[in-house]
């Protein structure tokens, strides 16, 4: 990227951060305030001034969003352009038309049907604010656009956006989680580079802004949001749900889970999203219970699923297996008529119908989260259940529902627990199966 030439915008250390880096893919954010939006809009501006005919594409989730931040903001950085008829916006295309040929294209994904507005186009500048609001589904399809038959012309993403949203765990895992900041990171897979450029408030090029905001912010009472909103914390954030959440204290590391302990499951089944399970045990001298084990796949069969869980738990004398009552509606195979509940039993595991309330659910992770009368947590989990310790702390609200969990994030392996916490355990009938050695392990 060149030094960036839009008039009313002057890129500040980790802004001139962002525009410059190399890398196929880049993250900009973290705190609030930190002009995250300014920079995308300076950069997609840029990019068509420096490459005529090219398509450059910004998305927010609504189309009200673009008309409140987007389209202000371009305004406000090239107002001279428009003026001087540069630049011309096209209200019912929401699409800035430069004289050069380039287009800035003004894109929103409100619903899954939305992105398949976007099947067939080539999309070599991908630009999302606000990128936690937007499901990995979304933004894995809308990759598959990134790309262009015009050799000149750059291929990236670029995106910005506050910790928080419904994406949030996987923005995190995705972007931040893989790489320390401001380090590019390839992907062994795809061999497509990506970095993520924090931002504070601190780095909003407006010093007025920047004093104001500042003054405004550390005037919140709650020291969590306060920090997440400053200085840009993934680990603590706008709208989390589960504020106990501490790494030090609610993991342990695995070990030998004693014979007598009792045991159980919690399942929520998924073939497209994930089939997500977790083992539950509790040392009854202190009254504390651990999830020892998580199962976390996806596009597996209901017969893959089970030899998985029958390997998993085998000589394991389990209490019982709470499941989603969903998986007794409806047919599993359309061909035979049989549920999904019936294909389990077929395959060897039974489960019992959860209690489905999702408010009494959310109480009782709430309750065993919170401290014990020992100052330790009711409920700890062993270090090498690495998926639900990666998206429970990252669970946002409903915005829509504020009580409950937003149904739209990572939230598979929190519905397997919450089936199994908020159901009755009963000590399982005594049997008698010698246990191998190499089973002894725990994982």
């Amino acid at each position: 990227m060149n030094q960036i030439k839009v008039p009313n915008y002057t890129a500040s250390e980790r802004q001139t951060l962002f525009h410059t880096t190399l890398a196929d893919e880049a993250l900009y954010g973290g705190a609030a305030g930190g002009g995250k939006t300014a920079a995308l809009v300076a950069e997609a501006v840029t990019i068509a001034l420096e490459y005529p005919g090219i398509p450059v594409d910004i998305f927010r989730r609504t189309i009200p969003e673009l008309k409140g931040t987007i389209i202000p903001e371009i305004y406000r950085q090239c107002g001279q352009y428009i003026e001087a008829g540069h630049m011309t916006y096209h209200g019912q295309d929401r699409k800035f038309q430069l004289k050069n040929g380039s287009t800035i294209n003004l894109n929103y994904c409100d619903t899954d049907n939305d992105i398949y507005r976007y099947q067939g186009r080539e999309i070599p500048c991908l630009f999302i604010d606000e990128l936690t609001q937007f499901p990995q589904p979304w933004f894995e399809y809308l990759k598959t656009r990134n790309r262009t038959s015009n050799p000149d012309w750059p291929v990236i993403v670029r995106a910005a956006t506050n910790p928080g949203g419904g994406g949030h765990g996987w923005v995190k895992n995705y972007f931040i989680d893989e790489a320390p900041a401001e380090k590019i990171y390839t992907d062994t897979e795809t061999r497509l580079t990506r970095v993520f450029i924090p931002a504070k408030v601190s780095d909003h090029p407006i010093q007025k802004f920047k004093d104001d905001y500042t003054q405004k912010l550390q005037g919140i009472t709650d020291e969590q949001l306060r920090k997440a909103l400053l200085d840009g914390d993934w680990d603590v954030f706008a709208g989390q749900v589960f504020k106990e959440w501490r790494r030090d204290k609610h993991t342990v590391e695995p070990f030998t889970i004693p014979d007598h302990w009792l045991r159980w499951m919690g399942y929520d089944h998924g073939y497209n999203s994930y089939a997500a399970a977790l083992w539950f045990a509790k040392d009854p001298q202190e009254d504390r219970t651990y999830i020892y084990r998580e199962l976390y796949l996806t596009e597996h069969t209901v017969d893959q699923i089970a030899a998985q869980i029958k390997l998993l738990d085998a000589y394991e004398n389990l209490s019982i297996r709470y499941a989603d009552p969903a998986i007794w509606k409806g047919a599993g195979n359309q061909n035979t008529g049989e549920t999904t509940a019936d294909m389990f039993h077929k395959a060897g595991i039974n489960f019992q119908p959860a209690n489905n309330d999702r408010l009494a659910g959310k109480a009782a992770w709430h309750d065993m989260l919170s401290p014990h009368k020992d100052g330790k947590p009711k409920l700890q989990i062993f270090s090498s259940c690495i998926e639900l310790i990666r998206t429970l702390p990252s669970l946002p609200y409903d915005l829509h529902r504020v009580e409950d969990v937003d149904t739209k994030a990572e939230d598979h392996l929190y519905d397997a627990g919450r089936y199994a916490l908020v159901n009755p355990r009963k000590e399982p009938p005594k049997i008698n199966k010698a246990r191998p050695t190499r089973l002894k392990m725990h994982l």
